[in-house]
Parts: C-alpha cells; structure tokens; sequence
C-alpha cells in the first residue's frame, strides 16, 4: 500500500528556540542538534547539550516511537527514538528547529523503526533532493516531507527489514572496531621498528 506521509502521521517542526541553544547546567531537558545525528542516522545521545527549554506553549517532548528528520543541510536523514534512547537519560529530550518530528498515527501498521529506515532510502532520498530548496543552505519543507511517498508493506516484512539493517549496522561496527585495532596495531609496529636504534 502507497501512501503520503501526512495520511499517516503528525509531521511537526522542532523547537524554537530564541537565539543560539546555550548550554544550562541546570536546565530542564536535553536537545538533539544537527551534529548529533551520525552519517548513517544513529544518534550520539551521550553529547546531547542541557538546556532551558521554554516557549509561550508546552514543549513537544520526544517520546519513544518518534521519528525526527534532518530538515536542513545535505544530508536528509531520519532517526528512530527507542525507549531504550530516552530511558537513559535523566531529562526529557526536544530537537532543535533543525529537525521535524514526525510521530505515527495509532491506527497506523507500520512501524516507526521501518519509516526511519524508508525515509534513509534512495528512493525517499532522490525525492528530497529534487525538492530541497535553497542554494547556501538547503532544506525541505515540511509540506515536501508531508507529500513523501510511504510504502507500507505487511508488519511482518517490516520487522524482518528492521532486524536485517539492525544486523547490517552491527557488522559494520564490528568491522569499523577491527580496522581501528588493526591500525594500532601496524602503529605499534612502526614505533617499535622504526624507533629501534
């Protein structure tokens, strides 16, 4: 089944905030920005700034299931929020203006793991690229990211493709650590042969 993103779930820019985010000590939740997000969208959660989340409304605070979605700048990726990610943390989390969050529709079978990972695909991608907009800064509007094509295969399909890129991800950091051991080790080596006189 094909359908657009705005037929299945709550598309919301990120939090406003006036002026650079500055870093609160005492602040009252933690904010995901732009460097935070990884190449492949994971999300390094443990560099997450506190700060003084306010506004005229309550703040949309994350909740597990949520999916946010680099609006600005050259890479337009999506990240799943676990509830593994966010019971970590001692504070609630917001995303900067940077992102939209998208949050799915109750009624909806599809799995919010699978549209993170949909939206990470080349067919979503292309689409964002023909629609980005701006020269200096790029960025997607979110009526584009509302008309996004979504694809909604049968849940069982959805969680195999889940485990299978959950597994992928694994076997590249397994790799990425093997080629970081083996570069200190030929390091050692250089220091050993090359500094013995």
């Amino acid at each position: 089944m094909l359908v657009r993103l705005k037929e299945i779930a709550e598309v919301r820019s990120g939090h406003s905030f006036r002026g650079s985010i500055k870093e609160t000590l005492d602040g009252n939740g933690f904010v995901i920005q732009t460097r935070d997000q990884s190449a492949d969208g994971r999300m390094d959660w443990s560099n997450l700034i506190r700060t003084d989340v306010a506004g005229r409304k309550e703040p949309e605070w994350l909740q597990a299931g949520d999916v946010i979605f680099a609006a600005r700048g050259i890479r337009n990726l999506a990240s799943w929020i676990s509830e593994n990610d966010l019971s970590g943390l001692a504070l609630p989390v917001i995303c900067s203006p940077h992102y939209f969050q998208i949050r799915l529709d109750s009624a909806t079978a599809l799995l919010s793991e699978f549209l993170a990972w949909q939206l990470n695909q080349s067919v979503a991608q292309r689409y964002f690229q023909q629609s980005a907009e701006g020269t200096m800064q790029v960025s997607i509007r979110r009526s584009v990211l509302e008309e996004t094509p979504i694809t909604i295969p049968p849940i069982e399909i959805q969680r195999k493709v889940v485990a299978l890129s959950q597994r992928a991800h694994r076997e590249e950091q397994i790799y990425q650590e093997l080629i970081e051991l083996r570069q200190m080790e030929m390091q050692a080596i250089a220091n050993h042969v090359l500094n013995d006189k």
